[in-house]
């Protein structure tokens, strides 16, 4: 029972026994008050009756007593002296009116003037037809009316406040749980009114505040990730990333290439040819290379140093980056004739493979030889550091044959790693798949690329949701989290059918399903994935977005979708507590959660430090070699451990 609906009943309650009791109160006290003015006029009537004895004889008496009876409608007299009657009196019948009723009552007096007698006189009970008489109780009805009148008033008008507060108790509860927004504004029902007014204000200063804090999380993670002039990520960013894919936390064999691109010396041109001039022909040629990566899914473009620019191609082999060099040398071929630069001697590029085990030292190093060398080459050309290394690669046929296999016989391995909260509860485990190619097994970092290349992303997801669900069965305790790509949930055919296998599931099992998107996706779909995921999460599952600090963009996005969580790329995470650039980033991300129901969990934790740090930060939970590294997903074990030292 609401709070509105106990005080008005209370109020009810409490008022009506108050008339209650006034109401008896006053019908005792009048009718009290009646009964003794007619008992005293009738002991007036005895007391002349008893002085009349002295000096009248019986006779006439007699005579005397119906001019005496009539007016206080005494019915009879009798007057005995002893056992003697000496007056036996009724009075004559009077008129009236239809419907009354008689009742009499009846009182016995003792002479003082004639000792020995008595006048017992039967009168007409004044109460019996006093209340036929609707004039006699119109006063008391009107005040009763009135005061139901005045209750009703006033606790109509007590729900109306008791509602306005309660509106205002639930705007609140709205506001703790962390919403913001048009959705939250005030309405003019509530009550206090000031105190809504006062609530609405301090929300516009906070989404006020707020917009300003996401501009200058943005701000932050440009100045620590972005090079000023271009806009492209920095130095510092791309050693990060090169370091986590260097260090091969999964000891699955990961390779790939860096190329550094090497511009003319734009500092000399600028004396030669002006600012202005030097400004646009340096810009021809960074959207000539932004524009020519972006064909590449999971390239990094950086501006390394001065006029260097370095591209990071994981899962890439010498094969294929010396024909993405080829290409990029016949786009500059492309680029309109300019008298500042010299279009067959305006680019070098130095290619360099890496394995996982390698320094970002090494690697660097072995990138810059090879710049020299296609330096000295002369003219628009690239150099291999070393091409003697196995190749590792794969054809598109070879490519195409692993997957179609992999998919027809069921589809990859699942290994489970667990995501732990800082008391060190299990949250949920993520699943991670891995396919086997007669050698070696590999990961999706390096086949979902060909996966979507082919067109086969949306049978692939459909495969590994229908795998997932007979685990939520086999173990009912545990919440597990399964990467899908953007790339099919925005295809409607592929939304009906999830919309139909999350609806064949229980309940308590689409709650415990977890979805993982990576956000370089989410930011480029947000539009195309709201209405899916909103249904995703009114069915019951939950949205996770991972790989989260890659992109420098705003942060929106995540009070659009309202995900549960948001997982950190572990390139922010390797030696944070050294690095203060990757703690603002980790830190402005944990704020602009703030406010949301969305809290941030980091991956790639090796480490009690790091872990510390984190948790510094405001990380509210890890996933990692420190708390459990990736393990088979066994169905032979009924039960995994719940709790992991943190």
């Amino acid at each position: 029972m609401r709070l509105t609906t106990k005080f008005s009943a209370f109020v009810t309650l409490l008022t009506g026994l108050a008339i209650i009791v006034t109401l008896i109160g006053c019908s005792f006290s009048f009718y009290s008050a009646i009964q003794n003015k007619i008992s005293n006029r009738v002991q007036s009537v005895a007391t002349i009756i008893d002085s009349r004895l002295v000096s009248t004889p019986v006779n006439v008496l007699s005579k005397q007593l119906n001019e005496i009876m009539v007016p206080v409608d005494i019915a009879r007299i009798v007057i005995r002296q002893g056992d003697h009657t000496l007056i036996n009196q009724t009075a004559k019948d009077v008129y009236r009116p239809q419907g009354s009723t008689t009742q009499y009552r009846e009182i016995t007096i003792h002479s003082l003037k004639n000792p020995g007698t008595t006048i017992s006189m039967q009168y007409q009970d004044p109460m019996v037809n006093y209340f036929h008489s609707l004039l006699a109780t119109a006063p008391l009805t009107l005040a009763i009316g009135f005061m139901v009148i005045i209750i009703f008033l006033a606790v109509r008008w007590l729900r109306r406040q008791l509602a306005g507060q309660e509106l205002l108790e639930n705007r609140s509860v709205r506001i703790l749980n962390g919403e913001r927004g048009a959705q939250v504004r005030g309405s003019v029902h509530e009550w206090p009114s000031r105190t809504s007014s006062a609530l609405d204000v301090l929300l516009t200063e906070i989404q006020s505040a707020a917009d300003q804090r996401s501009h200058m999380d943005t701000l932050i993670r440009s100045y620590v990730a972005q090079d000023t002039k271009t806009g492209l990520s920095n130095r510092l960013f791309f050693d990060n990333q090169l370091a986590t894919l260097l260090d091969d936390q999964e000891n699955v064999g990961a390779h790939g290439v860096v190329m550094l691109i090497r511009l003319p010396d734009f500092d000399s041109l600028r004396d030669k040819w002006g600012a202005a001039a030097t400004e646009e022909n340096l810009f021809v040629l960074i959207n000539l290379l932004s524009t020519f990566i972006l064909r590449y899914p999971g390239a990094l473009l950086a501006r390394y140093q001065r006029n260097d620019f370095a591209v990071l191609l994981s899962h890439r082999t010498l094969k294929e980056s010396e024909s993405i060099a080829a290409q990029l040398l016949k786009s500059v071929d492309a680029l309109p004739p300019s008298k500042m630069l010299d279009r067959d001697d305006m680019i070098h590029i130095g290619i360099c493979a890496w394995r996982g085990g390698q320094s970002t030292e090494q690697v660097m190093e072995h990138a810059e030889a090879a710049t020299r060398n296609a330096v000295l080459q002369g003219g628009n050309s690239w150099a291999v550091w070393d091409d003697k290394l196995p190749e590792k690669g794969r054809g598109n046929v070879r490519w195409r044959t692993l997957i179609e296999q992999m998919l027809s016989r069921g589809g990859p391995r699942f290994y489970q790693k667990p995501a732990v909260t800082r008391d060190g509860r299990v949250h949920h485990r993520e699943l991670m798949c891995r396919i086997f190619d007669g050698d070696q097994e590999v990961i999706p970092a390096e086949y979902m690329p060909m996966v979507l290349q082919f067109g086969l992303a949306e049978e692939y997801d459909r495969q590994q949701i229908s795998r997932l669900i007979p685990f939520l069965r086999f173990w009912p305790e545990e919440s597990l989290a399964l990467p899908i790509t953007v790339e099919a949930l925005i295809r409607p055919q592929f939304q009906r059918w999830l919309r139909d296998t999350l609806m064949q599931c229980e309940k308590s099992q689409r709650k415990r399903i977890i979805f993982e998107l990576a956000e370089a996706d989410v930011c480029q779909h947000i539009s195309r994935l709201q209405p899916v995921v909103r249904l995703m999460t009114a069915l019951g599952a939950r949205i996770v977005v991972a790989q989260a600090g890659l992109t420098l963009v705003s942060t929106s996005w995540i009070k659009a979708l309202d995900v549960e969580l948001l997982k950190l790329h572990p390139s922010l995470v390797r030696n944070i507590g050294k690095r203060t650039e990757n703690q603002l980033l980790v830190q402005s991300l944990v704020e602009a959660c703030k406010g949301t129901q969305t809290r941030v969990f980091a991956t790639g934790i090796r480490s009690k430090s790091e872990w510390q740090t984190l948790v510094e930060r405001g990380v509210a939970g890890g996933q990692g070699d420190f708390f459990a590294s990736s393990m088979p997903l066994d169905t032979e074990v009924k039960k995994y451990s719940q709790r992991y030292s943190v």
